[in-house]
């Protein structure tokens, strides 16, 4: 896989050069210092994969996705971000618009900044490269057909469906995800209607500074209103609550209500906050305490167990499908637990979701 750095900073671009040095199968083949060289270069040193920094000048790094976009869609994102407010939106954007993924740059008191760019870097560039693979072996199924969750001539199982399954009420929607989650949060709560008549709670892998961004970006494209949890907070109708960034969200009751209490703690799978502590709190209030559990694309395997525990005691699991998932790490071990009620493409999840709720 061929890489190209783009950071305005010549010290970060030779640190970064060290770090992918390790990587097996991988290639550097330039490092640059804005957008516009970025762009200037794509047709000669043709990357696979760009590190791309936020705040450059000439052409930032929305300003160069929005071009990759439209002229090299095939070429994988990672933004690599600051800890501040003005990154955080960028990334959120950039995510948005179609980023692969997003790390943040080691902090000035980190004890190893070389192991632990490592570390977030390896498995998301693994990850892309492999479906790079895919998509160079398998024939490109046509947009229009993605759009209306068309299944191919010879479907496999994670896509073969019902339209849709078995009508279940739910008491509360629970959705975890990861690796390309932020845009299709998007594309689901857009799709709800102001009056959808149980709360939502969204357990996304992301840190703090980036979870109020994200819970404001949709927040404005929703009918819903969008809020970061707080602890003790009821659970109201109409709703959307995000658990903040480095701390577990789990659900709890209180006399008629359910409630959001946040608590520190270790990460459960490399993740905090955590799709599986989030879920195994919805066990504890089954079966009276009815969650409809959503799996949305993500890298790993958070919230699979969960949702697995969830199915046993007889709540509803739905996952995005294959086709239409960044990454199908998190549904597709869902899925391979055999803990699916339903699989759908993006574009039909909030039908169904409204389809269970009236």
């Amino acid at each position: 896989m061929k890489v190209l750095i783009v950071d305005d900073s010549v010290v970060f671009r030779t640190f970064m050069r060290t770090c992918l040095a390790g990587m097996p199968e991988l290639e550097i083949v330039g490092a640059v210092s804005d957008g516009q060289k970025a762009l200037e270069s794509m047709a000669t040193l043709k990357p696979d994969l760009i590190t791309l920094d936020m705040e450059m000048p000439k052409l930032g790094g929305l300003e160069l996705l929005e071009r990759l976009r439209s002229d090299y869609p095939q070429v994988k994102v990672i933004i690599v971000s600051c800890s501040t407010e003005t990154d955080a939106i960028r990334t959120v954007k950039a995510l948005e618009l179609g980023a692969f993924d997003f790390i943040l740059k080691p902090k000035a008191d980190e004890n190893d900044p070389q192991k632990y760019l490592q570390e977030l870097l390896f498995p998301r560039i693994k990850k892309a490269r492999s479906l790079q693979a895919m998509v160079g072996a398998k024939p490109i199924q046509s947009s229009a057909s993605r759009e209306k969750g068309k299944l191919s001539s010879t479907p496999d199982r994670a896509t073969a469906r019902v339209k849709f399954a078995r009508k279940y009420r739910p008491d509360l929607i629970a959705i975890g995800s990861s690796t390309g989650g932020p845009a299709a949060l998007h594309t689901v709560l857009e799709g709800l209607p102001a009056s959808f008549p149980v709360p939502i709670t969204i357990t996304q892998h992301m840190p703090k500074l980036f979870i109020k961004s994200l819970a404001e970006r949709l927040d404005q494209c929703s009918k819903l209103s969008c809020v970061v949890a707080e602890q003790g907070e009821v659970l109201k109708a109409g709703h959307v609550y995000l658990a903040p960034g480095d701390t577990h969200m789990k659900i709890k009751s209180q006399g008629v209500h359910l409630i959001v209490h946040l608590e520190e703690g270790p990460r459960v799978n490399h993740s905090i906050p955590s799709v599986d502590v989030t879920y195994d709190s919805l066990v504890e209030l089954s079966p009276r305490v009815k969650t409809l559990a959503l799996i949305l694309t993500g890298l790993g395997n958070d919230g699979a167990k969960g949702a697995k525990r969830l199915a046993e005691k007889k709540n509803h699991i739905m996952i995005q499908d294959e086709k239409s998932s960044v990454v199908w790490g998190m549904p597709g071990e869902a899925f391979r637990l055999g803990a699916v009620d339903e699989t759908l493409p993006l574009t039909e999840i909030a039908d169904a979701l409204v389809f269970h709720v009236r």
